[in-house]
């Protein structure tokens, strides 16, 4: 029973989990000068490998169920609420603070795979369009009011399994005409409505050469730091970006580029690369599942990485605002560390069971 336990473990993806978790590990060891944010970051490494790998001891067909899913799901909505009402994107407890719109990415990708499992269709009905909107749009909203760009995250989530739940083409073709005819209608008032940093962002994005004393410092000094690093980098602890304090944010928002000055573009292709292979793995294992519900999650995670590696390096080498959404494992965050080696841990215990029913 043993080796039949380990053959069908998903070493691969352990491997490169644990590849991303080391480069995570020298970078903060970089960003943070080995500082107390160093050895707070090593705690929620070690607490996320627990995570990880007890999750992938989980049957996971018997946990997802309706009641468990669904009180896993109210319970972020409720304490979403009390942030809001709050003004508040951090649930501050003793010692340590915790924000809870990490963990309400797995709440959605929880509650519309249960959706699609429980109302799988060749072509995506109304009905359940309907039930995947009903769920997703209160998080979005939720976290959107205090955190514009983790609530974008939560609806490319949304939008993500839409699309994967098999919507007509010609539907998504006027929903995208839809969607761009009411940016264009109505962008101005949203602008408005926008808060002074996020305007800010914007307009660094567009000309940062105009605000490069203000909002467009940070957009520079990225582009400087990965461009300073050349093809092998200038050594660890060695980039000068990074030990002159002229990137602001470099353990979190900016890891990447902190890792980019010292590793190179060598080392940044490695990143992507074992980016580009986690998330190819986690959908392999998702065409390989024979029960529905695992392959949706499957899908919702593998969905969560593209898009967190696509906003955070994308905003980075300038093809992107910069927004503020972690680089899994290599930002600082405990609550980034926690959701994301849980998800890895579910899809090993997907993995475990990709050849059986329920």
């Amino acid at each position: 029973m043993i080796k039949r336990f380990f053959k069908s473990y998903c070493w691969s993806l352990v491997l490169l989990t644990a590849l991303l978790v080391g480069a995570g590990i020298l970078n903060q060891a970089s960003a943070s000068s080995g500082g107390i944010l160093f050895k707070k970051q090593l705690i929620w490494y070690a607490m996320g490998s627990f995570l990880l790998f007890g999750l992938s001891f989980v049957d996971y067909q018997k946990i997802f169920s309706v009641r468990f899913v669904f009180i896993f799901y109210l319970f972020f909505l409720l304490l979403l609420v009390f942030l809001v009402i709050k003004g508040d994107r951090w649930l501050r407890l003793p010692g340590f603070s915790i924000q809870p719109s990490e963990f309400a990415k797995l709440a959605l990708i929880f509650v519309s795979s249960l959706i699609l499992h429980r109302h799988e269709d060749s072509v995506l009905s109304w009905k359940t369009f309907g039930l995947l909107t009903l769920f997703a749009l209160p998080l979005c909203v939720l976290v959107a009011a205090t955190d514009l760009d983790q609530g974008m995250m939560l609806f490319l989530l949304y939008a993500s399994f839409v699309v994967v739940a098999g919507i007509p083409k010609r539907i998504l073709a006027l929903g995208v005409a839809a969607a761009l005819a009411i940016a264009f209608l109505a962008g101005p008032y949203v602008w408005k409505m926008l808060q002074p940093y996020q305007r800010a962002r914007v307009e660094a994005f567009i000309n940062p050469e105009a605000f490069a004393l203000d909002r467009g410092y940070q957009v520079l000094q990225a582009l400087i730091a990965v461009g300073s690093g050349g093809w092998t980098g200038l050594g660890f602890k060695q980039g000068i970006s990074s030990r002159l304090n002229y990137l602001p944010e470099k353990h979190t928002d900016l890891a990447f580029a902190v890792w980019a000055e010292e590793w190179g573009f060598i080392g940044s292709t490695f990143i992507v690369c074992c980016f580009a292979l986690l998330i190819f793995q986690i959908l392999k294992i998702a065409c390989q599942v024979r029960d529905p519900l695992g392959r949706y999650l499957c899908f919702g995670v593998a969905a969560m990485f593209f898009w967190e590696m696509l906003i955070n390096v994308g905003g980075i080498i300038h093809i992107l605002p910069i927004a503020s959404v972690p680089l899994p494992f290599l930002s600082y965050g405990g609550s980034s560390v926690l959701a994301n080696m849980s998800a890895i841990g579910l899809v090993l215990s997907v993995s475990r069971k990709r050849y059986s029913f329920r």
